[in-house]
């Protein structure tokens, strides 16, 4: 089937760019999938601007794609390619400006069946994975509107493209070690983006999953790591993945770097940051160091598990919750630059009660505790002296007896602790075991541990190391003290 003139002409304004760039020897291998828009591959041999082959995509620029609110940098879109080419989650792409990308990615020298070209060795998927993940991330958009964009990431539920690599996603993002003219094209129908597919670790993934504009973050540590967009089958992880736990400050107002956030909270500091436009700083306060960073936003679905734990229906409370949740700006994320312990939480729910208490904070987001609150409920929790290391939760035992639990300790390298008791109710449960967390400990911040004991009125309690009596995992148990009737 032939071409139109204009995707003709399209198609040879892109060669004439790449042929600049990678040298006039490549080969076209057309599409061999049935589709309404074929995406061929061009393979560059090496030259003297590029010592290794490149593949490029030719065809996905035909159909545009329109920019989600979010997209582009700092964007955070998931789609898993396991059963690729019809790969589906992509974001909404109901608003945003409209732009026509085509997809690349390198090879290193001699790979074989590629350099030099023999059809019989990419028979083998150990040579031919980097071939088929760019073929199935170009075959990604289509009629349902999904899109590719720079921090979009494509995942494979932890299965990599083959056994001989690590890699089990990617990244779309800038095609590093390549020259920055590289990524944009000038055709007759307009400009063409050329960005890269990134392969990705798992521990990458993980990481670029666990904050909102995660893609940058992770495109971050690849440049400083000299990662490049020529295929490294051996390379280690750039990142160890997430940090155990984070502390997402929902705020009301943009800021495009932490000194627009610390502005009438920090002055000094976020005069220094201002200055240099920073978005992403470790900060040396308390015993650990914090990582602090401002990029992005949540989707509400992303909290909506959490939301669901505090009431249901249209209380003023949840409705005003789910409505700061909706309608934040940005986000900041304070998250522990090592393990740390209970101290290190401490001091984050510090530094966002400072944020609070500025009016910059929308609603405060602590994950590994399933905790979501408005700024005035975080600051009234923190003069009630609610532990901060973790939050007490309703539990549902498989025999019907009502109890509670807390979360967060087991990110602290701690056990989890359970409790109940006949006659309490929930509510009654959940004051106890904060009472409970609060002194039996010898300092504020400090992980419980089993053994230690607290006098609660009449009643003296110990913490037990024992089976949840449903999942069978270790947990400790609040429990009446030897000799407490």
């Amino acid at each position: 089937m032939s071409r139109p003139p204009h995707e003709t002409a399209r198609r040879e304004a892109l060669l004439a760019h790449l042929t600049e760039f990678l040298g006039d020897q490549y080969v076209i291998a057309p599409e061999t999938v049935d589709q309404e828009h074929p995406v061929d591959l061009a393979v560059f041999a090496p030259s003297e601007q590029v010592p290794h082959p490149t593949l490029v995509t030719l065809g996905l620029s035909e159909r545009p794609m329109r920019s989600s609110i979010g997209s582009g940098a700092g964007a955070s879109g998931d789609w898993d390619a396991s059963n690729a080419p019809n790969a589906s989650g992509a974001s909404d792409t109901s608003s945003g400006g409209e732009y026509r990308l085509e997809l690349l990615l390198g090879l290193p020298a001699g790979w074989p069946g590629i350099d030099p070209p023999q059809q019989e060795l990419l028979e083998t998927g150990a040579n031919s994975w980097p071939l088929q993940l760019l073929k199935d991330t170009a075959r990604i958009p289509g009629a349902d509107g999904s899109v590719l964009d720079w921090g979009h990431s494509i995942t494979r539920d932890g299965v990599p493209y083959d056994e001989s690599v690590p890699f089990t996603g990617a990244l779309i993002g800038p095609p590093y070690g390549y020259p920055p003219q590289l990524m944009n094209a000038s055709t007759p129908q307009g400009p063409v983006q050329l960005l890269a597919v990134l392969p990705a670790t798992p521990e990458e993934l993980a990481l670029q999953a666990s904050v909102p504009s995660g893609g940058d973050m992770l495109l971050g540590r690849w440049e400083q790591a000299g990662v490049t967009a020529v295929v490294d089958p051996g390379r280690d992880a750039a990142a160890d993945g997430p940090a155990p736990w984070r502390l997402h400050v929902l705020l009301r107002e943009p800021a495009e770097h932490l000194g627009q956030v610390l502005d009438g909270v920090l002055p000094n500091l976020a005069e220094q940051l201002g200055a240099q436009g920073i978005d992403e700083f470790v900060l040396p306060i308390g015993p650990e160091p914090l990582r602090w960073r401002v990029g992005g936003r949540f989707a509400p679905s992303a909290l909506e598990e959490d939301l669901a734990l505090h009431g249901h229906g249209a209380s003023s409370g949840q409705g005003a919750l789910r409505e700061a949740v909706a309608h934040h700006a940005t986000v900041l994320t304070i998250s522990p630059e090592r393990p740390g312990d209970g101290a290190t939480v401490t001091g984050a729910a510090a530094m966002a009660a400072m944020l609070a208490e500025a009016g910059k904070a929308a609603a405060i987001w602590l994950p590994h505790q399933r905790h979501v609150a408005l700024p005035e409920q975080f600051l009234a929790d923190i003069e009630a002296e609610l532990p901060t290391t973790c939050r007490v939760h309703p539990e549902a035992l498989a025999d019907g007896r009502p109890a509670v639990r807390t979360h967060g300790l087991e990110a602290l390298d701690g056990l989890e602790v359970q409790f109940s008791a006949p006659g309490l109710s929930q509510a009654e449960l959940r004051d106890r075991l904060n009472r409970m967390l609060v002194e039996c400990t010898e300092k504020v911040g400090a992980v419980p541990v089993a053994g230690q004991r607290a006098q609660l009125g009449e009643v003296a309690y110990e913490l037990r190391t024992v089976a949840h009596p449903d999942s069978g995992l270790e947990v400790l148990e609040m429990a009446f003290a030897p000799g407490t009737d």
